[in-house]
This record gives C-alpha cells, sequence and structure tokens, in this order.
C-alpha cells in the first residue's frame, strides 16, 4: 500500500522510475496516469497512455475517485482508500497467487511447459503442445522462455515468440492458460476456461454508416448470452466485434481485462465461431470430416490415440456417436447443425459464437439445441447466440436486444418482459419496431451500466500482429486434403459420369466434323484436339476453389497451408487430366484410322488438358463464387481460338494481338501438334515446351498467391 496526503499535490504512476509509483509490464506506458490528490475529492486521469486507465472497469480519459474505487493501470488492479485525510493505493489480490493458482518458482533451472505428464508444469489442454515451451533461468535470476514449434504458439504479453526475456509482470500465454512472471516465478492464473468479455463504447462503421453505435455491455464468464434483433440490426457485427473478427473503430473489447485488440492473436486459438453458411462436405462421412479437422485444429505432436479420443468425447457430447459413418449428404438438418458446432468443439474454446444455428429447425430441435447449448455454458464455454427464434429462450442467462445498431435492452428473459413492457418475448420485435432507439435499457448488476466517460482520442488499442497456429505439416495436409479432394470427386458418381463422357462424345462429334475411318487428318483437326484438351481441363476444374472460399476461410484460420491447398488440387485435377486423355486417344483410334495412338500423342493431350485445368483453377481463384467463375469460362477460353494461330498466321496478326497470343496455352500446344504429326518434328527437341512450362509455372504461382491473399484480403488485413 502507498500512502499521500490529500494536500493538491499531483502524483504520477507509470513505468518510468521519476513516477511517485512505479509499475513493471504489460501495459503500463513510460508516464501512464496522474493522480491530483484534491481534498476531498482526489481524480485520475490519463496521460496518454497506450492501454488508458480504467475506474470501476470502465475506460475513463479523468474520473473522481471515491473509498473504494478500483482502478486498473496495466494489467495491475487497486483499491482507493480514503481516509485521515489520505490517500491509499491498495494492490488488490487480482494476482493469480493471491487466488488460489500454483506459483513455480524458475531459479537457476529448466522448467518445461507442454501437455505430457513429463513436464514441469503439465496442462492438459487440446490446444497445449505436448512439449510446448520451456522457461530457462539463470543464477542471476533473469529468465527466458523458448517456444518449441508449438502448433497454437507461445506468447508474451499478446505477441508471438520463439525466444525471448522476461521480464517482471510480463504475460505468458500457453494455450488457454495464462501466467504472470513475478520475480523469478510463474503464477498461474486459475481463469484460463473462464472469460469475461466487456464491451466499452464500441462503434463499427462501414462507409458512412454506423452498423454498430457507442455499445457497452458486460458478459460474466460461462454465460449463455442471445443477441436479438430484427434483421439488419447489427446482431453478427456485433458478436464478430465481442470475438474479434472485425475490428471496432471505436471504443474497446476486453477479455479478462485486456484489450481484445492488442491479444487477439494469444486468444484467438481459444475463439470458436459457428458460420450459418453450410462448410461441411456432403461427400464426406462424420468421421473423415472430424478426423480431418483434427489434424487441421490438434497439435502436430497429437498421436491418433489422442485424435480418436477428442473426437469421441465431442460426439459423445452432442449425442451423434451413431451417426460416425454416416455421410455428411444423408444427415437431417438437425444433425448436420451438430457436426457443425462439434468441429469447432474439438479445440475446446472458451468463447463459441454460433451465427444463427436454430434457423430452419422445427420447435422440438429448437429446445434440444437450446438444451446443448446451455450444458456447454455449464461446462464453463461463453456463448454468443444470434437468432431471431424465441422458443426456449428463457435457457439463455442474459439477452441483448439491438436495434439500429444499438443495444437498447440487456437482461434476463424476464427482466426483458418487465422492462419493455411485454407479456410475451415475441412482443419484443413489434416494441422494438414501433419505439425510437434511445438509449440502451439495462437490467441487472451495475456493471452492465453504459460508461459515463469516454476514452480519449486516438486511445484504442493496438492491434497485434496476425498469427496462425502451426498445424500438421504441409506434406501431411497435402496428403490429405488430396485424399479428400479424390474422395469428393469419385464419390459424386453423377459429376465424375459427366466428366469422363467429356472425352467420347467429343471424340464422337470430331467424327461428324472429319469423315470417320478417314486416312489424313487436316490441320485443323489438330487445332480441335489442341482446344478440346484445353476445354476438358478447364471444365474440371473451374468450379474447384470458387465453391469452397468459406470452407477455406474456416480452415486457413486454424493453420491450413494455402501451398498444400492448391498442391492437392493440381495433384487430383493432374490424375484426372491423364484418364481424360487416356480416353480421349482410344476414342479417337477407334474414330479415325490415321490417329496415330502414340507416347507424343498421350503426352500432348495430356498436356492440353492439364494446362486447361491450370488456367481453369486460376479463374476460379480469381472468382467470388462459382456462378461468376462459370460466366469467366468463355471470356477466357475463347482467346485460346482466336489466338492459337489458326485463323490467320502470327506474322499478319496485329503487334497486340500476336503479343497476347503468347499468353495463350493454345499457341503452345497446337504448335506442338503441328510439328509433331505433320512436319515430323521430334517433340522433346522443340522450343514450345519452355513457352508452356513457363505459363503453366505463372498460373500455378498466381493461382497459390491468389489463395493465400484471399483469407486476408476478406477480414481487411491486407
Amino acid at each position: 500500500m502507498q500512502t499521500f496526503p490529500l494536500d493538491s499535490r499531483e502524483i504520477t504512476i507509470g513505468r518510468d522510475a521519476s513516477n511517485d509509483i512505479v509499475l513493471g509490464g504489460v501495459g503500463v506506458s513510460r508516464v501512464h496516469a496522474r493522480v491530483i490528490c484534491a481534498p476531498p475529492a482526489p481524480s485520475i486521469a490519463d496521460c496518454g497512455s497506450t492501454f488508458g486507465i480504467r475506474v470501476d472497469q470502465r475506460p475513463v480519459a479523468r474520473a473522481d475517485l471515491v473509498n473504494g474505487s478500483r482502478v486498473t493501470i496495466g494489467v495491475t488492479d487497486f483499491r482507493v482508500r480514503l481516509a485521515g485525510g489520505n490517500l491509499h493505493f491498495e494492490r488488490m489480490g487480482d494476482r493469480p497467487a493471491e487466488s488460489g493458482a500454483g506459483r513455480s518458482a524458475v531459479g537457476g533451472r529448466s522448467m518445461r511447459i507442454g501437455r505430457d505428464d513429463g513436464n514441469d508444469i503439465a496442462l492438459s489442454h487440446p490446444l497445449v503442445s505436448r512439449f510446448h515451451c520451456t522457461v530457462n533461468g539463470t543464477q542471476s535470476g533473469s529468465c527466458a522462455i523458448v517456444d518449441h514449434g508449438s502448433t497454437n504458439g507461445t506468447f508474451i504479453n499478446g505477441r508471438a515468440v520463439h525466444r525471448a526475456a522476461l521480464a517482471d509482470g510480463d504475460i505468458v500465454q500457453v494455450g488457454p492458460y495464462r501466467f504472470i512472471f513475478d520475480a523469478g516465478e510463474l503464477v498461474q492464473a486459475d481463469d484460463y476456461s473462464r472469460v469475461r468479455l466487456e464491451a466499452f463504447n464500441v462503434s463499427v462503421r462501414r462507409g458512412r454508416e454506423r452498423v454498430l453505435d457507442n455499445v457497452s455491455l458486460s458478459i460474466p464468464p460461462g454465460e449463455f448470452v442471445a443477441i436479438l434483433g430484427p434483421s439488419g440490426a447489427g446482431k453478427t457485427t456485433l458478436a464478430e466485434a465481442l470475438t474479434g473478427r472485425i475490428r471496432a473503430d471505436e471504443g474497446e473489447v476486453y477479455y479478462n481485462g485486456f484489450p481484445l485488440q492488442r491479444f487477439l492473436a494469444a486468444f484467438s486459438a481459444s475463439i470458436g465461431y459457428v458460420s450459418q453458411h453450410n462448410l461441411l462436405r456432403p461427400e464426406l462421412t462424420v468421421w473423415e470430416t472430424f478426423w480431418e479437422q483434427t489434424v487441421l485444429r490438434l497439435p502436430r505432436d497429437s498421436l491418433d490415440a489422442e485424435r480418436i479420443g477428442r473426437i469421441d468425447t465431442v460426439l459423445a457430447l452432442l449425442e451423434i456417436g451413431h451417426l460416425r459413418h454416416r455421410r455428411i449428404s444423408r444427415l437431417s438438418g438437425g444433425e448436420a447443425k451438430r457436426v457443425h458446432v462439434g468441429i469447432e468443439l474439438l479445440s475446446s474454446p472458451t468463447v463459441l459464437f454460433l451465427d444463427e444455428p436454430l434457423a430452419g429447425l422445427d420447435p422440438g430441435l429448437v429446445q434440444k439445441f437450446m438444451e446443448l447449448f446451455r450444458g456447454l455454458c455449464d461446462r464453463g464455454h461463453t456463448l454468443l447466440l444470434t437468432t431471431h427464434t424465441l422458443e426456449q429462450i428463457e435457457l439463455c442467462g442474459r439477452l441483448f436486444l439491438v436495434s439500429r445498431g444499438r443495444v437498447v435492452f440487456a437482461g434476463t428473459p424476464d427482466q426483458a418482459r418487465e422492462t419493455l413492457g411485454v407479456g410475451s418475448l415475441g412482443e419484443m420485435y413489434e416494441k422494438v419496431r414501433t419505439e425510437s432507439t434511445g438509449a440502451p435499457r439495462q437490467e441487472g448488476s451495475a456493471e452492465n451500466d453504459e460508461p459515463h466517460h469516454t476514452r480519449a482520442a486516438g486511445m484504442l488499442a493496438e492491434r497485434a500482429p496476425a498469427y496462425r497456429p502451426r498445424s500438421a505439416r504441409a506434406l501431411r495436409q497435402l496428403v490429405m486434403l488430396a485424399r479428400r479432394y479424390a474422395r469428393v470427386l469419385l464419390r459424386d458418381y453423377r459429376n465424375m459420369i459427366l466428366i469422363l463422357s467429356q472425352a467420347p462424345l467429343i471424340a464422337l462429334l470430331l467424327g461428324l466434323v472429319f469423315k470417320a475411318g478417314s486416312g489424313f487428318l487436316p490441320i485443323s483437326f489438330y487445332f480441335c484436339i489442341t482446344i478440346s484438351a484445353i476445354w476438358m481441363g478447364g471444365v474440371n476444374s473451374i468450379r474447384e476453389l470458387a465453391r469452397e472460399w468459406h470452407l477455406f476461410e474456416r480452415e486457413y484460420r486454424v493453420g491450413l497451408s494455402a501451398g498444400a491447398y492448391v498442391c492437392a488440387k493440381i495433384a487430383v485435377l493432374v490424375v484426372l487430366s491423364l484418364i481424360q486423355a487416356g480416353l480421349f486417344a482410344l476414342f479417337l483410334r477407334g474414330v479415325f484410322d490415321a490417329f496415330s495412338l502414340n507416347a507424343d500423342m498421350l503426352f500432348l493431350i495430356a498436356m492440353g488438358c492439364v494446362s486447361g485445368s491450370l488456367l481453369g483453377l486460376l479463374v476460379s481463384a480469381l472468382s467470388g463464387n462459382v456462378n461468376r467463375a462459370i460466366s469467366w469460362l468463355p471470356i477466357v477460353f475463347i482467346p485460346q481460338i482466336f489466338l492459337s494461330g489458326i485463323l490467320i498466321p502470327f506474322d499478319r496478326m496485329p503487334a497486340a494481338g500476336k503479343l497476347l497470343s503468347h499468353l495463350t496455352l493454345s499457341r503452345p500446344v497446337f504448335s506442338m501438334f503441328k510439328k509433331v504429326f505433320l512436319l515430323e518434328q521430334d517433340l522433346w527437341g522443340l522450343g514450345e515446351w519452355r513457352a508452356l512450362l513457363l505459363l503453366c509455372t505463372g498460373l500455378i504461382i498466381l493461382t497459390y498467391t491468389r489463395v493465400r491473399w484471399h483469407y486476408l484480403f476478406s477480414r481487411g488485413e491486407h
């Protein structure tokens, strides 16, 4: 405790040794705050600090202090006492050691932290690697922490580190576990599975429109929260701001007192998000779906037995164990939604955001889901549920009614009826539509009251550098994704029949154009083979990326390798192209007597199909959806005809057309067909190979770059 007389003096608090109260650790600026000890009511003012100050859990620029006020500087809490003409600052027992958590002295030894029981600090959680990190101490008292390539990273003060020195007050985060380094000891917090969410004056703009307008609220740990409101009211935006998926333009969100934007990388692995989009592949079974997700979400050093155990736990929790071998396409709507939720539960997130999970379910299923969600909250998870459905809403501990970007009510379902003056919760929507939205109506504890002070301008917390988990190695992901893609193709037998029927149908069609059984095949015949091969490849791949963007975003967020994803697509498309090339050549040989069925012909047709697949994959990557990709298909492939050299020789083309022709696949492929089968030149001695190889390499690089940056562009982080 530090005591100062109330004699109008000014005292300062901060990291610099010249301050009257010197604090270390995260969140403390050099000169953080100034206290005016004026009788009888002292006050505190922020000095432009990065983290700001909080009085009674509310961010303030300036506030009066009364007896019992709680002042937060960085992550240190003080209790203010006014007695005997003095101002007393008493450090509160907010340090984890004083709340019953363990202290581990480092000393001059090495202390291992991880999931394995052989570690000095064993942390049993799906987000913790087997041997996650080590704290190395020296006899002089200095300490450093080393991350051992863990999947979900080791964080100091919200930033991922590989190796870093530790200073008093530093906050170390391993999975969902938090430690404070204090005088050579690691002090473990006891709140790893319980997170308090707080928002202060949060606003989000889209263009000139305020989607969220000055929202302040508090959500206790383990709460089941329903966010209600008419369509377009801002429900999903509010939930996304609370979970860090979008950044607030004004105001701040806190997790257990830590500004989310600064500590987002450390907390992100503990935040689950269940989208309203269907992100399940219908061709896969429930077990295959869960197994793939454990490869991406669980630490890369997890044993198969641990992965199986985690899947069994989630299946039992969701009561869908009997469906493990059933394909997603054969599940009911409610069963598919349980699988969707289960994917996020594999990593046991502390906070789970469910975006419209009850849409389209009958009342019986709604009741089962609400009871399931209530049970998850009883296990310590915090659930944020956006919904239009009011059945079984009484199971929620708290409601937030949103209208026109503002929270117009916060409280329990019973308080909603009383405060809004409605007989049933169903009348709330009509009440909101007919009333103008003023200040939020809130019931319950005082902590839900809107702050009386706003943060000073320019004091929005700095966003932490992005961090993605180090999921399974790229080679393992490549094998897994290639198997998935192959299963999807083979099990969608109707589409597979259409794909494989292209080659014989085109061969038969050529038999109607060129005389079947002809002993001479003109140059136009080889041009048709070139365009047909490129077209077949392009049609095969044109939808592959455009239809999976939402799925890719979810998996990329948890560690999917963009390179492995693209290479898996290419690998399967190459195999498919080889099969199509063989079928095409066989049917052409059956139709035309003069057709040369040899290695050169097979190879050239296969290269046409493969290069066409790469072009189609790039078009798919550049398209936001399947319809747009298909619309681009003729625009991209028609130039393959015009600029191939069949309509007019290159030396008679305009300069622009001649230059553009070098970017087409048809030019080198068609040229090789002419030189090999009409001029009888050696295939492997042709210079067109270099041009085709460069084009294919460029297509792969562009596709990878577009996929790699898609997630960042979609989240506005570029």
